[in-house]
Parts: structure tokens; sequence; C-alpha cells
């Protein structure tokens, strides 16, 4: 009886999981030291790419703040057109430019979807 148990029981199976057969074939193969080195060198050329990129954006940024600001102290009284130098002016008259733009865009689409629901 107790050969017919053996024969009857499950059989065990070894089962790796994907990642863990992916590492062995890394460890394998010559080519995994290389492949590690390349990821590196780009990954070092990606970092430089966003440094850069944010620090184009933080430009911006600083300076279309600096503006909102100055336009905000105008409104206010607190400056007035005569302190201002020509340079700042026509960057204000810039900046309320794309303002009003950007408000008949906003405008004709909400037209839009009002003439949508009539």
């Amino acid at each position: 009886m107790k050969k017919d148990k053996k024969e009857q029981a499950l059989i065990k199976i070894k089962r790796e999981s994907f990642w863990s057969k992916i590492i062995k074939f890394f460890r394998k193969s010559k080519q995994g030291n290389n492949i590690s080195i390349q990821t590196n060198n780009t990954e070092s050329k990606i970092d430089t790419q966003k440094e850069k990129f944010i620090e184009y954006v933080t430009k911006i940024e600083n300076e279309e703040t600096q503006l909102i600001n100055l336009q905000k102290r105008y409104r206010k009284g607190e400056i007035k057109e005569e302190d201002l130098t020509e340079e700042q002016v026509k960057k204000l008259c810039d900046l309320y430019d794309k303002q009003i733009e950007n408000l008949q865009k906003s405008n004709s689409i909400r037209k839009e979807n009002i003439l949508k629901f009539i």
C-alpha cells in the first residue's frame, strides 16, 4: 500500500518566477555588465537634459512672476508709468495682450459650449 500512495502523490514542480529567470539570464551572459554600463550613460544624459529643462522653466517662471508682480503693483497704483523703463512697459503691454487673447479664446469656447446646450 505504501507504494500506491507514493505513486499517486503529486509531483512537486520547481517554478521560477519570471524575474528570477531574467536575473539568471543576465548573470550567465557576458553582456550583462555592458548593458548596465550603457544604461548608466544614457541615464546621465537624461539627467543633464532634465536639469537643463528645469533651469529653463524656472527662468521663464521667474520672469513671468516678476512681470505679474509688476502688473499687480501697477494696478494698485504703487508704480506709475513714468517709473517704468521702456522695456518694462513693452513687456507689460505684451503681457496684457496675451491675457486679452486668452480671455477671448476662453470666452469663445464658453459661447460654443452654451450654444451646444441650447
